[in-house]
């Protein structure tokens, strides 16, 4: 019943997101996800608590979600696709399948399975809430109430009754007396309300009762510490500068007297090794001397056959331009021959002299029937 009320809380959306991941990351741990889950694979890092639940990088936090679903359905006893077959899949097809495998583990959701397409949110959280608890109660796992023993509660101490205060007094007064005087202004802040309360009881002359020649040898030995240090150049700077050279020159000697030997044994190791391969070199010249005649040869032929192939282009594109200037030229002649022929074949001349003929022919008709019936009508007008 506990059960079923829990996993109704953890699919709703008011939930304090950051406490549900903090949730999430526990039961993980509880589940020895380091091991487990992140241990064969190299490119997740253990979560923190604010992984899931606030929006930072979508390529990064859906992949480790998805993963991390697939991994919780099969401690969950799920018969679930692993990782591997989830690269080529859509961020849709992913979510619409870890929310299909929680709900026939009796999730309800609240909420699409477009939201845990982002990696993050109070719905990411969710499901993986869920799915550590369905995996806890896979192994048996469950949260018992602590058990406390008598060993856990502090025991009092016991109140000596006969004891008397001066003397607590004057034991912590000698303690003061024997921690240095420096020692006081590192436990200034602890002191204060002490002192305080001192000053307002005590009203007088203070007096130290630190011994002076303790005073005196503490000043000796903390004032060189004291001294400003001039760090500027000064008259005497080349002698520091010769004695540290010195000193440099004598730890380099000591330590070049140890490193010679090793030096020595690589140098001569160097050495055989060049050798050898000088003696290698020899021989692999040697052996492919006559490959190495044939191919010079080979080379040889070749340029002659480059260059006799170069002249031949050349002589091929001067061939090839005289060749366009012909083909222009007789293109020109042939141009010219079609306009003659068209101006030999041409009739429309000697069409248009003919219908020029034929209507001179027709108006002298005309005019001789004319000048018929003029000539008609003086003679009758002669016989009147």
């Amino acid at each position: 019943m506990e059960e079923s009320k829990r996993r109704t809380l953890d699919t709703g959306g008011s939930n304090n997101v950051y406490a549900l991941m903090e949730d999430v990351l526990e039961k993980l741990k509880i589940l020895d996800y380091e091991t487990k889950f992140l241990g064969p694979r190299r490119d997740f890092k253990p979560l923190h608590r604010c992984f899931f639940a606030v929006p930072s990088t979508p390529s990064e936090q859906f992949p480790y979600f998805a993963g991390l679903a697939g991994w919780l359905l099969t401690v969950s006893g799920m018969d679930f696709v692993k990782w591997s077959e989830f690269d080529d899949e859509d961020p849709n097809s992913i979510s619409d399948t870890v929310l299909r495998e929680c709900q026939r583990l009796g999730f309800s959701p609240k909420f699409p399975a477009t939201k845990l397409r982002h990696g993050s949110g109070d719905a990411v959280c969710s499901v993986l809430n869920f799915l550590a608890d369905c995996a806890l109660s896979k192994i048996d796992f469950s949260v018992k109430a602590p058990v406390y023993t008598m060993a856990d509660f502090v025991e009092e101490a016991e109140v000596d009754e006969e004891a008397e205060i001066g003397d607590d007094v004057t034991e912590e007064t000698h303690e003061v007396d024997n921690v240095s005087p420096y020692a006081a202004y590192s436990h200034t802040q602890q002191q204060a309300p002490e002192k305080a309360e001192l000053d307002t009881g005590i009203q007088g002359v203070v007096e130290s009762n630190v011994d002076p020649a303790k005073w005196a040898l503490e000043l000796e030995r903390v004032g060189p510490m004291l001294k400003w240090k001039n760090t500027g150049l000064s008259s005497n700077e080349w002698r520091t500068h010769l004695d540290q050279s010195v000193k440099h020159g004598s730890l380099v000697g000591d330590r070049f007297a140890v490193v010679r030997p090793i030096l020595v044994i690589v140098g001569s190791k160097l050495q055989q090794t060049v050798e050898r391969i000088a003696t290698k070199e020899s021989s692999i010249n040697k052996d492919f001397e006559h490959l190495g005649t044939d191919f010079r040869e080979k080379q040889k032929n070749l340029d002659s056959i480059q260059e006799r192939y170069n002249e031949l282009s050349q002589s091929v594109a001067e061939l090839t331009g005289d060749l366009s200037r012909k083909t222009d030229m007789v293109e020109q002649v042939k141009a010219k021959m079609s306009e003659r022929n068209d101006k030999i074949t041409d009739t429309s001349p000697l069409n248009r002299i003919s219908s020029s003929l034929a209507s001179l022919r027709k108006e002298t008709s005309q005019m001789e029937l004319r000048i018929g019936v003029v000539s008609q009508t003086l003679l009758q007008h002669r016989a009147m």
